[in-house]
Parts: structure tokens; C-alpha cells; sequence
């Protein structure tokens, strides 16, 4: 009689802890199908938001959809960032819906992610905006030295479009939290490197033609 009053005891318990679950259980499922709907509405408006003001033409012409096509990305700029977007919504959703299951280990370490990935969106915004400006400046560069008759016009904007590709690179790091202070200053030794060597090559390229300005301007000063 005692063996079957605990089975029944138990068998109790667990029923009541079904019961107070159970509304829990639904309440989460609630959450994630709203979640769900709302995630995908709000990646549609932000992709045809972003196509709406020309992202991805931009992105042709900073090379970006290029980058992605090689990668095997089959999304352009403006519909990478939606699908993004919709999934830091989910890992919200799926927070909320842990915190509703009373799963607070499992909320806290997905919580972290999710402000983590504001970051990650952060960062490859200030990328992409890094190398539209990188190929803007490289196309600008080129094209005045070569209407000023430079021989090496092409190479100039080549290295123009690079410097900014670094910087831009230094920032997005810098953004996502990884120390750069060593590659900073082997790149900063680098560009100083770089800029002593072009005014060496363009002194000395030059050095006739700034002999005879001085020598016009001494005769022009004797003359007087």
C-alpha cells in the first residue's frame, strides 16, 4: 500500500509540474511564431528599403557584389543585410522565448551574441562604405594625375584605393573588438615607407625640371 501511495504521490507531482509548465511551453510557442512573422516582415522592408536607395548599385561599384559572387553568396548587398537582420531577430525571439521557459543560462549566452552582432552589422557598414570611397578616391586620383600627364597615373590610384582599403580594414577591426595595435604600426612604418619613397621617385624624377625654376628665377631676380 506505502509502494502504491508514492507512485501515486509522484505520478501527482509530475502532472503538477506538467500543469505549471505547460502554460510556459505555449506562451513560448506564441512567442516564436509572432517572432517569426514579424522577423520576416522586417527583413522584406529593409531590403526594399536598401534597394529602394540604390545600395546595390553602389555595391557594383565599389566591387562588393564581385566579392560576394566569388564567395559563393548568392544574395545581393541589400538582401545579405535583410537576411542578417532577420536572424538577430530570431536570436531576440529565441531569447525571450528561453526567458519565458525560465532558461536563464541559455538566454544569457544568446543574449551575449545578439549584442555582439550590432558589431558584426557595424562593421561590415563601415566596410563597404570603406572600399565605395576606396574605389571613388583611386578612380579621382587616376584620373587627375593622368590629365596632369603623369606617367603612372594608373598606379598612383592604385595605391591610393589600397591605403584606404587598409584603413578601412583597421577600422572594421577595431570595430569587431581584435587588437591591431601591432599591424597598425607596421602599417603606419609601411605608408611612411611608401610616402618616402614616392617623394624620393618624384624629386628625382623632377629634379630638372625644379633646376631650371630656380634657375628662371634667379635670372629674373639679376635682371632687376
Amino acid at each position: 500500500m506505502a509502494v502504491g501511495q508514492v507512485f501515486v504521490d509522484t505520478l501527482a507531482t509530475f502532472l503538477d509540474r506538467i500543469a505549471q509548465f505547460l502554460p510556459a511551453l505555449l506562451g513560448a510557442i506564441l512567442v516564436l511564431i509572432l517572432g517569426l512573422v514579424i522577423a520576416k516582415l522586417v527583413q522584406k522592408v529593409i531590403t526594399q528599403i536598401l534597394k529602394i536607395a540604390r545600395l546595390d548599385i553602389l555595391s557594383e561599384k565599389a566591387g562588393i557584389a564581385s566579392i560576394l559572387a566569388k564567395g559563393d553568396i548568392k544574395y545581393t548587398l541589400s538582401e545579405l543585410i535583410g537576411v542578417i537582420t532577420y536572424w538577430l531577430l530570431i536570436l531576440t525571439v529565441v531569447i525571450a522565448a528561453l526567458d519565458t521557459l525560465n532558461l536563464k543560462v541559455a538566454a544569457e549566452l544568446l543574449d551575449k551574441v545578439v549584442l555582439y552582432v550590432p558589431n558584426v552589422i557595424l562593421a561590415v557598414f563601415i566596410l563597404v562604405l570603406g572600399l565605395f570611397f576606396a574605389a571613388l578616391i583611386g578612380s579621382i586620383v587616376r584620373t587627375t594625375a593622368s590629365n596632369a600627364g603623369l606617367a603612372y597615373a594608373k598606379n598612383l590610384g592604385q595605391i591610393a584605393q589600397v591605403v584606404i582599403v587598409v584603413f578601412s580594414i583597421l577600422i572594421t577591426l577595431s570595430q569587431l573588438g581584435v587588437r591591431t595595435v601591432i599591424l597598425d604600426q607596421a602599417i603606419l612604418i609601411f605608408l611612411a615607407s611608401l610616402g618616402l619613397g614616392l617623394a624620393l621617385a618624384f624629386g628625382m624624377g623632377s629634379k630638372d625640371t625644379a633646376g631650371k625654376i630656380m634657375s628662371d628665377l634667379v635670372d629674373k631676380w639679376k635682371k632687376r
